[in-house]
């Protein structure tokens, strides 16, 4: 192939003929060379992947967003606990909201009277535009009961949805998709998040380890619209599933790893309802943004 080329180069180009003849197998060797190094930087050249693999979807999760419809919620008062049992599912969705007030609230998994094997709490300034979208997975043939603290004071109530989740897991939702490993010791991953993503989708899990995790969205530096930490014995029994409220514009996705090294998980993260425009990037998975 070589020899063909330098010939037709050759015919078409005095100068290349003189060339040729006066280097002789240099020539021969040089452009082999260089027609190799061709071949091999147009073989292994990767584009960047387009966004259409990050654009925002519907939710794909097994959360229902008209639960407040279907299933009436209870005002929970500052300072006190509800609870809810007799679940016919292998999960549970809870949900919390308020009036515009700030929430702070701690959800728990009771198996027995003494053994929790999965809770966790959290905190955002404005229950209306900040509502809480979580999945618990109960264990199979055991009695449980699903505790919703408010931690806030008296002024502050909220409202508390629980009902049966009879949808898929939400690991099954996440098919296809590439989990992000957290390393433990304080590792921190880090999305931003298009000013066009309305919600972002979280599943943490782990090989049946247990998981101490800090998830916080953020609009700017040092302002936390929402922070949820979730501490369980058994992330692949109980794996956390959330869906968080991206405020209007430019946000940031922190989940960090608040156990030892030890004990890392894999966080799913996939942003939905936006409209993205072409060749636009939801959110990346490193690089400056960490």
């Amino acid at each position: 192939r070589t020899l063909s080329y330098l010939k037709i180069s050759a015919a078409s180009n005095p100068a290349a003929a003189t060339m040729m003849k006066s280097l002789g197998a240099s020539a021969i060797l040089l452009a082999a060379t260089s027609s190799s190094c061709n071949a091999f930087f147009s073989t292994t050249t990767h584009k960047r992947p387009s966004s259409s693999s990050l654009a925002a979807t519907p939710i794909l999760g097994p959360i229902n967003e008209d639960i407040f419809s279907t299933t009436p919620p209870l005002r929970i008062e500052g300072n006190s606990l509800k609870t809810w049992s007799g679940f016919q599912s292998d999960r549970v969705q809870v949900s919390i909201k308020s009036m515009g007030r700030p929430v702070e609230a701690s959800v728990e998994l009771w198996q027995t009277p003494s053994y929790i094997p999965t809770k966790f709490t959290v905190e955002c300034e404005d229950g209306s535009e900040n509502i809480v979208h979580s999945l618990i997975e109960l264990p199979p043939g055991y009695p449980v009961t699903i505790a919703v603290y408010n931690t806030e004071g008296q002024e502050f109530p909220m409202e508390v949805s629980v009902s049966d989740s009879n949808s898929g897991s939400a690991l099954d939702s996440f098919a296809g998709w590439r989990p992000i490993l957290v390393q433990g010791d304080g590792t921190v991953k880090a999305f931003n998040l298009a000013d066009d993503v309305e919600h972002v989708e979280i599943l943490l899990t782990t090989q049946t380890r247990n998981m101490k995790a800090y998830i916080e969205i953020l609009k700017g530096p040092n302002d936390d619209n929402e922070i949820i930490e979730v501490d369980t014995d058994n992330a692949y029994l109980h794996p956390f599933y959330t869906v968080i409220q991206a405020a209007e514009g430019c946000n940031t996705l922190r989940i960090k790893n608040e156990n030892s090294v030890e004990f890392p998980f894999e966080a799913y993260v996939r942003p939905c309802e936006g409209v993205v425009e072409e060749e636009r990037q939801q959110f990346n998975y490193g690089g400056p943004y960490f």
